[in-house]
């Protein structure tokens, strides 16, 4: 099948310049340049790419522009990029520097909700710390003893004492499920082997963040976003004064109204629901498709641990992330850097409302082949990397419910149209309008 000479996406930059040098017509220029380099034999690995030229490419980078920025303006001496999402904008960020003439120590650093949440956390309260039993797939047994550190085999009797359901069905999600899993948080036992975690945790936490002075008033903290619950967990359980506060540099921010960083830390590129900033630039399920835009290439961070030398390193649950390059990382990141490559200068003008023209028509209006292709990514919400979901997949004709499905328009293109208008008509609106239940 002969190539298109070009695709929607690189139509809608065009759309988007007024002259041959602004920054719509630099970014088609070198999204076409780096698409037509990058090699694709399959439909599967050219949907890959044409979607990370046309649309993770221009977000990501923008973004990246804007942080460098942020950074100088503000004297910050330091960008922290936060595993696992901040590793393209690392990446993205140690090409853009010397183009954009920011001189910053960057550096990319090892963290995880599962080890920052665990380290911030009251043994005496288990059964108040939201983070155990939340994400977009809610906690069964086995992910609410894995948060905790603990081997479900060994806790089995007091799981079943408290009336916890051991069916991996059986989630928080369920008011009946979710008391029993309080309930089993309360025992001293689970309480007092938590508390012994969480110190262990909290102390190697300490160490790693002051040797790489993560809790420094000049440093910046880079991840893709959401509610900010990840830094307040770092400031908590480094009991961090507000002289040791970092400046925090989000793609995006939705923060809830308890429990996340203070709002004058924060800034985000896109939008802020805090604040109201850039809302009509808000893509529904916004997190979802700029997670996946981030995947990284190894896998979650377990914890710390001391080197013989006396220093700290993580522990990761692998060191690779097979499954993301079984589906075609390594296309998709060579086609993002490829388009990085390609920029001779910095794009002067605000890209954001044609970064959201791109992930609208990519996220609400994939072809067929994009949902088919992008719909296969093994997303996971979990904090302990427990349950990866394909992005997308068609929905089931006799039961036609989202469940944990991210990709609703992905699911949507994937499903006949019977069953496509048989779900729309009983939808949630929270569903159709992209609020993600998830922290």
């Amino acid at each position: 099948m002969p190539e298109p000479t070009r695709t929607r996406y690189e139509q809608i930059m065009l759309d988007h310049s007024h002259h041959p040098d602004d920054a719509a017509a630099l970014l088609h220029t070198a999204a076409r340049t780096a698409r037509t380099a990058i090699p694709a034999d399959t439909e599967h690995e050219q949907a890959i790419r044409d979607v990370a030229a046309g649309v993770a490419a221009p977000a990501l980078i923008g973004a990246t522009f804007w942080m460098l920025h942020e950074a100088h303006q503000r004297g910050l001496a330091r960008l922290r990029f936060l595993s696992r999402d901040g590793q393209i904008f690392y990446e993205l960020a140690r090409r853009l520097a010397p183009l954009a003439g920011v001189d910053l120590d960057l550096e990319y650093v090892y963290s995880s909700r599962m080890t920052w949440s665990l380290a911030a956390t009251d043994p005496q309260h288990l059964d108040q710390e939201s983070w155990l039993f939340n994400s977009f797939v809610k906690s069964n047994a086995s992910d609410l003893c894995a948060r905790l550190g603990l081997s479900t085999d060994n806790y089995t009797p007091l799981l079943h004492s408290a009336g916890v359901s051991l069916d991996p069905d059986a989630r928080a999600d369920h008011p009946t499920h979710a008391d029993a899993m309080r309930r089993f948080l309360t025992l001293p036992q689970v309480t007092e082997a938590a508390a012994t975690r969480i110190t262990h945790t909290r102390d190697l936490l300490i160490a790693y963040a002051a040797d790489h002075d993560l809790t420094d008033s000049r440093t910046g903290l880079v991840d893709a976003g959401w509610t900010g619950r990840m830094i307040t967990a770092l400031l908590t359980a480094c009991n961090a004064t507000e002289s040791d506060q970092p400046h925090v540099l989000f793609w995006g921010h939705e923060p809830r109204p308890s429990g996340g960083v203070h709002p004058g830390l924060v800034s985000a590129y896109m939008y802020n629901t805090g604040t109201g900033q850039g809302m009509a630039l808000r893509v529904p399920d916004a997190p979802f498709v700029v997670e996946t835009f981030c995947m990284g290439d190894h896998g979650i961070v377990t914890g710390y641990q001391r080197t013989p030398s006396g220093g700290v390193e993580p522990v990761l649950q692998s060191a690779g992330n097979p499954a993301a390059e079984a589906w075609g990382l390594r296309t998709y990141r060579s086609t993002v850097y490829a388009v990085a490559d390609e920029l001779a200068e910095v794009p002067a003008d605000d890209l954001r409302p044609m970064i959201h023209q791109l992930m609208i028509t990519f996220w609400r209006r994939p072809t067929t082949q994009e949902a088919t292709a992008w719909g296969k990514y093994p997303y996971d919400s979990d904090p302990t990397g427990t349950a990866a979901r394909p992005l997308a997949r068609p929905l089931n004709p006799d039961k036609p419910i989202r469940g944990d499905r991210a990709w609703l328009n992905g699911t949507l293109a994937l499903s006949t149209p019977d069953t496509r208008n048989h779900y729309l008509k009983s939808a949630r609106e929270i569903d159709l309008h992209g609020t993600p239940e998830t922290d």
